[in-house]
């Protein structure tokens, strides 16, 4: 059974390959699946069977063949030369012409060329294209004929010269009249253009005359009429000038062509002394223009005292100054207050010095003056002798003062109080020092004598203006009569007598001793108290009698205060049964309300002075402020949920940060004003200063690490030295302005 089941297998599918077989040779290929392009298909069948070739020649025009195999019902390529437009080569040249392709891109099968004939040549051929076909160019080569001119006749007293008759392109006919005395109108020469024309009418001869010409940047007179040998008169716009010579009217035209020049200004080659000229190897400027001339050392620009100057070109053509340098020079000095020597020659070469003298009243500022680049030096030579302001300690100058006086001037110079003397006069010497100069010393009182009881303490023997001396008694048991300290005067004298030692009057409650002496005591009673018994008592038999009492003054004092008044409310619960003058009691305001001046009701002469709460306008309160802005950072933590007119928070600055104006917000009109930090440029910070400049030196030994904007050291001058302004060196903007000292004279 096994065996019968794989013979009949095998046999199905045997059946099934020859079956495939069969099919696939049945496959057709057909005509229509023919698809590449430029190819013949006319002469092909419908239909080819499997196996079959075909030959495929290529559509008129190209070049090139195809084989193709019917294979399993689909056309199979097995040999190819593409098919390739066919072409023409070279259409040919002609003479007088050029070519260039209409049609296509190359010279092949379907391409058109086309035949332009050049400039003063026309075309002759009926056809003027070729085009490419299967079997070669089609048309003749175009020709191209040369332009004909028209004949040129009835010249009458006109001479012309050239070919007159048969002129063709380019060909130039030349005229001139046969009289002497007449001129052309019109051209003197014409030529044949490319288009068959002349290139101007043909001229007459009239009259000589000549018209206002055109002339750049020139003005003539628009309707004048020149006859012969008249001369053209013609002006120039600004900035140019009229060509040199007269223009004069001919039978050709103006005799010289009128034109207006740019008007210039020549700068010759560089002369002795100088260095450099600006714009280098410029030699021509216009009208208005510059030259930047720059001398040597020892030189300078001629007629200046200048070594480097800017020289303009103007409008005539000339330079307003000689561009070129001279060697330096100085004339002879002539200053006011100089005392002139007779000179021996008038002008000094750079370097040079001279040693002179100044009149009365003045002095020299150098024994000798230098011819320099730029004059003199030093300039001035003299200056009128002056005296400072004198400086005197503990006094001053009386009256108006100035910062320097003139020769023989006299002032007055007053001490201060305590110093002596009162006054005095000091006059302004030739030497710039003052003359009859004093010292204010302090004033000096006499020694003080005292007796043994009473203890002296202070300077005693040589006390000066100012000066205290305090006085008590040696025994308990009594007291000063007199003063307890006393002073030295500025006239000298102490400012009481000395006191003495004596009995101690008794105390008196709520009173103070007004005066005493040995035997008699006056009491005078505190503020607010009246006196009973006398005010006066004597010692009798060592006894002091009859001593007075001082008791409260019932008429001055308040009763309770009002509870609520002025919108305030009183705080106190427990009040005393009467105030004395100055009690006071605690009130607050109401609710909405602020107090105007004070929260307390005080007791004066009887009366209460009550507190006022006014009335707050809650659009002029302000809220919370903000906790960083402007670089500041709020420091309370605790804020109130509103403030009033006034109130304020503080804050601080960020790091790197400082305070422009205040360190706290501050509400105004129900806004915040906040403060402004501004950053701290360290570039603008200053360093330790030099210990000596200028003939200064530091006074501070202990210097920080940095300073900021505006910070100051302080300097001494040197010994013989003064400062000139200011004692102080200032940090400004990351540099310090030192002080200057100059040397005494």
């Amino acid at each position: 059974m096994g065996s019968n089941m794989q013979v009949a297998v095998k046999i199905f599918f045997f059946a099934f390959w020859v079956f495939s077989i069969t099919l696939a040779e049945n496959e057709e290929c057909l005509k229509g699946d023919i698809d590449y392009e430029n190819i013949q298909k006319s002469n092909l069948n419908e239909r080819y069977t499997h196996g079959q070739t075909v030959k495929l020649s290529c559509a008129t025009g190209y070049v090139g063949s195809l084989r193709l195999e019917c294979k399993n019902g689909r056309w199979r390529k097995i040999a190819e030369r593409e098919c390739k437009k066919k072409p023409c080569g070279h259409p040919g040249d002609t003479p007088n012409a050029d070519f260039k392709l209409i049609k296509g891109s190359a010279l092949e099968f379907g391409a058109t060329v086309e035949y332009i004939c050049r400039p003063g040549y026309i075309m002759a051929s009926r056809v003027n294209h070729r085009n490419c076909r299967f079997d070669g160019w089609d048309n003749a080569v175009p020709v191209c004929e040369v332009v004909k001119c028209p004949i040129i006749s009835n010249l009458r007293d006109v001479i012309a010269t050239g070919n007159t008759e048969e002129a063709s392109y380019g060909d130039v006919i030349h005229f001139e009249c046969a009289s002497p005395d007449k001129m052309l109108e019109g051209p003197e020469d014409i030529h044949c253009q490319n288009d068959g024309q002349w290139s101007g009418k043909i001229p007459k001869c009239i009259e000589i005359k000549c018209l206002p010409p055109e002339i750049p940047h020139g003005f003539t007179q628009p309707d004048k009429e020149y006859k012969e040998n008249n001369i053209l008169q013609y002006a120039c716009e600004q900035g140019y000038n009229p060509r040199p010579g007269k223009p004069r009217c001919t039978k050709y035209g103006w005799s010289i062509k009128p034109e207006c020049e740019v008007i210039t200004c020549l700068l010759g080659s560089p002369t002795t002394g100088v260095h450099s000229t600006k714009p280098m190897g410029k030699n021509i400027f216009l009208a208005g223009e510059y030259v930047e001339i720059t001398c040597l050392k020892k030189y300078w620009i001629f007629g200046t005292k200048q070594v480097s100057r800017n020289i303009k070109c103007q409008e005539d053509g000339k330079w307003e100054l000689r561009p070129g340098c001279e060697e330096i020079t100085c004339e002879y000095p002539k200053y006011e207050h100089l005392l002139h020597n007779r000179p021996y020659r008038w002008n000094y070469k750079l370097e040079e010095i001279i040693w002179y003298n100044c009149k009365y009243g003045y002095r020299r500022t150098a024994e000798y003056i230098t011819c320099t680049e730029r004059g003199w030096e030093p300039e001035p030579p003299c200056i009128e002798i002056t005296c400072q302001k004198p400086e005197i300690a503990h006094g001053e100058v009386m009256g108006t003062q100035k910062n320097t006086y003139k020769l023989n001037a006299k002032i007055e110079l007053g001490c201060n109080q305590g110093y002596e003397p009162k006054s005095f006069f000091v006059t302004c010497m030739n030497n710039r020092e003052w003359y009859n100069m004093q010292e204010c010393t302090l004033v000096r009182c006499p020694s003080i004598r005292y007796s043994g009881d009473v203890i002296v303490t202070g300077n005693t023997r040589t006390a000066t203006y100012g000066d205290v001396i305090h006085f008590k008694c040696a025994s308990t048991n009594k007291m000063l009569e007199g003063l307890e300290k006393i002073h030295c005067q500025d006239d000298g004298q102490w400012s009481g007598e000395i006191p003495k030692c004596t009995g101690i009057p008794p105390s008196v409650e709520n009173a103070v001793i007004s005066s005493h002496s040995q035997q008699q005591v006056e009491y005078t009673c505190r503020h607010n108290y009246r006196i009973t018994g006398k005010w006066s008592i004597s010692c009798n038999s060592s006894q002091w009698k009859e001593l007075p009492t001082c008791r409260p003054d019932e008429n001055l004092r308040c009763p309770n205060p009002e509870r609520e008044i002025n919108d305030a409310i009183r705080n106190n619960a427990n009040l005393k049964v009467y105030y004395e003058e100055g009690g006071s009691v605690q009130y607050k305001c109401k609710e909405g309300f602020n107090f105007q001046n004070g929260s307390k009701a005080v007791c004066s002469a009887g009366e209460w002075k009550y507190p006022q709460c006014i009335k707050l306008d809650k659009n002029l309160r302000c809220p919370d402020p903000e906790r960083e802005i402007n670089d500041a950072i709020r420091n309370n933590a605790n804020l109130k949920a509103y403030y009033e007119e006034g109130g304020s928070v503080q804050y601080k600055c960020k790091e790197g940060f400082d305070f422009q104006n205040g360190s706290k917000a501050v509400c105004s009109a129900g806004e915040w004003k906040y403060p402004q930090c501004l950053k701290l440029d360290k570039n603008l910070r200053c360093p330790a200063p030099e210990r000596e400049i200028n003939d200064t030196i530091r006074n501070n030994a202990n210097l920080r690490s940095y300073y900021e904007e505006g910070g100051s050291v302080q300097y001494k001058c040197k010994e013989g030295f003064h400062f000139q302004n200011g004692s102080k060196a200032v940090c400004s903007a990351g540099e310090w302005k030192y002080p200057q000292c100059i040397k005494c004279e």
